[in-house]
């Protein structure tokens, strides 16, 4: 088994980005947050690519969150927890960022920072025994303004307070009842639909989907028509 910790993998037009450290349930080093954005734009600059999927190696995890060992070594360490921040932030932005549509397929746990990762993508499917949580005020720590704002835009205020306050674990019902997915399928099945649907938006035009996800995040930006922000989008 290859023992990179992310690995990218293009085929049919659909790269997959898989995040491949299952012995710690997909969690995320410092060296895989900086890596993850490098990953993202290889992906986007192939042109044979027209759909990112992100995954986790195996249907146990899609990632657990930040290394809660390397957070703590770095505890004490202000320059190391702020390289830290910017690296998870610089992750998430990429993947919200990439001018090609990005589905995450959640299958196991989906916590923290793997919450972060989803909340970059265009589109979330999820496994129907994926579980989820948002675990900072469990451990003292606080998310950032873009994750939460991501969190509000995809659930709404009152519901995003509620997950952040609680720190609660929520399942793939919930999940998709209160909108942070956007479909839910039995688990022996998601690998076969997320590749179908990738499949599906590699048929149609690619200059409408680019243009599509420019102005619906100009629109969450608050955005006008006189903003013109398909302006320089090729077909």
């Amino acid at each position: 088994m290859n023992a990179e910790p992310l690995l990218l993998d293009v085929a049919d037009g659909i790269a997959t980005i898989t995040i491949n450290r299952p012995e710690k349930r997909n969690a995320m080093s410092l060296d895989m947050w900086l890596a993850m954005s490098k990953f993202v734009t290889a992906a986007a600059s192939e042109r044979s690519v027209l759909t990112i999927v992100l995954r986790g190696v195996d249907s146990t995890a899609f990632a657990a969150g930040a290394d809660i060992e390397e957070m703590l070594r770095i505890a004490d360490s202000e320059d190391e927890r702020w390289k830290l921040m910017n690296a998870v932030r610089s992750a998430e932005q990429s993947l919200s960022d990439c001018p090609k549509p990005v589905i995450a397929m959640i299958s196991g746990i989906c916590i923290g920072g793997g919450v972060e990762l989803a909340l970059g993508c265009d589109l979330r499917f999820a496994a129907r025994t994926a579980r989820f949580a948002i675990p900072p005020a469990k451990l003292g720590l606080v998310y950032s303004l873009s994750s939460t704002k991501h969190l509000i835009d995809l659930v709404g205020l009152g519901r995003a307070r509620d997950l952040l306050y609680s720190a609660r674990s929520f399942d793939s019902s919930e999940a998709l009842r209160i909108g942070f997915v956007e479909r839910v399928f039995d688990d022996a099945d998601i690998e076969r639909e997320t590749v179908a649907y990738a499949r599906i938006l590699a048929e149609r035009s690619q200059y409408s989907i680019r243009a599509a996800k420019t102005v619906s995040a100009a629109a969450l930006a608050g955005g006008t028509d006189e903003d013109e922000p398909i302006r320089g989008i090729r077909g």
